[in-house]
């Protein structure tokens, strides 16, 4: 769960808020770009609780995802790991997503909640909540403020991070970050866990799970492209990438890798449940009804991440498991770990950057 502690910052003079947009925008991390965001917000305004969630498409309808939060008290916190909330459910979401205007209303006697729309180029794309004890203009001229720089840094981003047709972050954003991924990915999470947040600190003696790196490749693409024309071979990488934003977690890394290829960063988890999540992944685009197209298929080849290793020896395994879905069948899903205890791919072993056999 994503949650962050208030800062200890001088609250609202025009020191604190230029010292916090220079904090917000030194960022390049998204995740924690929204973290930042959030307890930047709750050191400069009085509130109970601060919510920030991104605003994802759905098959039926676009749902709200919890990204961060911040709360003056512990016991206030979100109590759900992931919550997912449809904007169709909340009359106030609803209403600040189409409109992309703030809104507010008294909770209680005590309470006033706000409402307020993270606007992106085509529209709104997250929202914030606001749980204080005033309803203050001055609060929410602020906030307002603040989310326009944020919406505008998100922008620039965008521009350099993202694939333009997809939104997932491209190629060169992985090239830039797959060693720092590595080792972020792979290395204990007790810096992250503990004082502060909702999960209490891991013990240290339950093993940690380990994080899995995935190769998604479309079967038989160029096919699709010769037979109906690149503007429908876009709209299904259009239509997988939101599936891929949909199914995985918001905690998962999403890669357009290059032409047909996608990459998963997946977050700790055990064997079986990496395989589950990328075989449904792989379940729901086979049943999915692609415009005029229709079936399309995806092979998936996926591996441990370990930091011992360097990120093309990883990729390469990652590659290899593809390669051997793709040879033996495709539309499947192939571990490299199991393949290689199964005896059908040979196990390499590397020292530095030389590969030995």
């Amino acid at each position: 769960m994503p949650h962050s502690r208030q800062p200890v910052l001088p609250h609202n003079t025009p020191a604190s808020i230029l010292q916090s947009v220079a904090v917000l925008t030194a960022q390049r991390d998204r995740e924690l770009l929204a973290r930042t965001l959030v307890s930047t917000l709750s050191g400069l305004i009085h509130s109970h609780r601060i919510t920030m969630y991104r605003v994802l498409p759905t098959d039926q309808g676009e749902e709200a995802i919890l990204v961060a939060e911040a709360c003056s008290r512990t016991d206030d916190a979100s109590v759900h790991p992931e919550v997912h909330i449809a904007i169709r459910d909340r009359a106030d979401f609803n209403s600040v997503f189409h409109s992309g205007k703030d809104s507010g209303q008294q909770l209680n006697n005590k309470n006033w909640l706000s409402v307020y729309p993270i606007v992106g180029e085509h529209g709104v794309v997250g929202l914030v909540e606001l749980i204080s004890e005033e309803n203050s203009n001055t609060d929410r001229q602020l906030v307002l403020a603040l989310l326009k720089v944020y919406s505008n840094y998100q922008l620039i981003l965008d521009e350099s991070e993202t694939d333009t047709l997809t939104g997932l972050l491209n190629r060169r954003t992985f090239d830039n970050k797959i060693e720092e991924i590595i080792a972020e990915h792979s290395a204990p999470d007790e810096a992250q866990i503990g004082a502060g947040t909702q999960h209490p600190a891991r013990r240290k003696d339950v093993p940690e799970l380990p994080h899995w790196l995935a190769i998604i490749d479309i079967d038989f693409f160029k096919r699709i492209n010769d037979k109906f024309g690149h503007l429908y071979g876009d709209e299904v990488l259009l239509l997988l990438s939101r599936s891929m934003q949909r199914i995985f977690r918001q905690r998962d890394k999403l890669f357009r890798f290059g032409g047909e290829e996608f990459i998963v960063v997946l977050d700790r988890t055990g064997e079986e449940n990496a395989k589950g999540v990328l075989d449904r992944f792989r379940v729901a685009i086979e049943q999915y009804d692609f415009p005029q197209v229709g079936q399309v298929t995806i092979s998936i080849g996926f591996v441990r991440l370990d930091k011992v290793d360097v990120s093309s020896v990883i990729i390469g395994r990652a590659d290899q498991a593809l390669y051997y879905a793709k040879h033996h069948g495709r539309n499947q899903v192939c571990c490299y770990e199991d393949l290689v205890a199964e005896g059908k791919l040979e196990s390499e072993h590397y020292s530095g950057d030389v590969q030995l056999f």
